[in-house]
């Protein structure tokens, strides 16, 4: 086993001990991270790679988007929280060198709070819920997040579709993400108090089928899941998210050809899959 500059997988930490260091010395710090976090994880489970939406594929695509940032390459999908938390790093690390357009690009990036001012300064916004909030089930904090994705239409209309969530904490546990109580239970009363998923949500990743399925009953065999789905299925869409991707649709003045092809866009997602992402 390699030992981690984090081994709990902490983003903060990392970038806090790497203050002082040169770009030089954070970008190989980061690249080995991500090798040694990876191989410790395939010894340990036998798996080839973090489960997507776990807390070490997380940490390892921070770190990825770190070392990005070291080559002076702004990422194209920064999350509120992933700028937040390295900005201090990236502003220590600017007394001392100029990296591309790092100085200009997170002068304008807020020092705490979400996502508020930091929605002006990017284009896709990545909600990661904690285990923390997944255990007591408090909504508040992803809730606030999401929220001020409706502040005005434009705001509306800037992150269309350009929205992912992911659920972390249970990277070493063998059930699916939908399958676990805690994380059906918090989805749950999060949709009773933000049902606009259609319109926001990426159909290029696996955020909404984590919601649809922790929305439906676990545990089935697949001939259980063509009995009882479909039918469940076109009650939440027809009876909730479509009525709310309605709202919003026309909220941000969409016109009925451009709903139509969202509803297209999204009964594909639900019948063959998620989108390609290069489409």
């Amino acid at each position: 086993m390699f030992n981690l500059i984090s081994p709990e997988y902490s983003f903060e930490r990392f970038c806090h001990l790497m203050l002082g260091k040169d770009p030089t010395a954070v970008l190989d710090a980061a690249s080995a991270e991500i090798t040694y976090a990876r191989r410790n994880h395939r010894e340990t489970t036998k798996d080839a790679d973090f489960r997507k939406g776990s807390r070490g594929r997380a940490y390892c695509d921070n770190l990825q988007r770190l070392v990005g940032l070291c080559m002076g390459s702004i990422p194209s999908d920064p999350a509120p929280d992933f700028l937040m938390t390295v900005k201090p790093l990236v502003m220590n690390l600017l007394q001392r060198w100029e990296i591309g357009d790092l100085r200009q690009f997170f002068a304008d990036v807020p020092d705490e709070g979400l996502p508020g001012e930091v929605l002006k300064v990017i284009d896709f916004v990545t909600v990661v819920v904690s285990r923390r909030d997944l255990d007591s089930a408090d909504i508040q904090s992803t809730l606030g997040a999401l929220r001020r994705l409706t502040e005005s239409p434009e705001t509306a209309r800037r992150f269309f579709e350009r929205v992912e969530i992911s659920f972390h904490g249970y990277d070493q546990i063998p059930q699916e993400l939908f399958e676990i109580d805690e994380v059906r239970h918090f989805v749950y009363k999060l949709d009773e108090q933000f049902p606009y998923w259609l319109f926001f949500l990426s159909k290029r990743h696996l955020g909404l089928q984590c919601l649809l399925y922790s929305l439906l009953p676990p545990f089935l065999t697949e001939e259980g899941r063509a009995q009882v789905f479909p039918e469940r299925i076109n009650e939440l869409l027809t009876r909730r998210w479509f009525p709310a991707m309605n709202q919003i649709c026309q909220y941000v003045g969409f016109s009925s050809h451009q709903i139509d092809q969202l509803t297209d866009r999204t009964m594909t997602y639900i019948t063959q899959g998620r989108l390609p992402l290069d489409g």
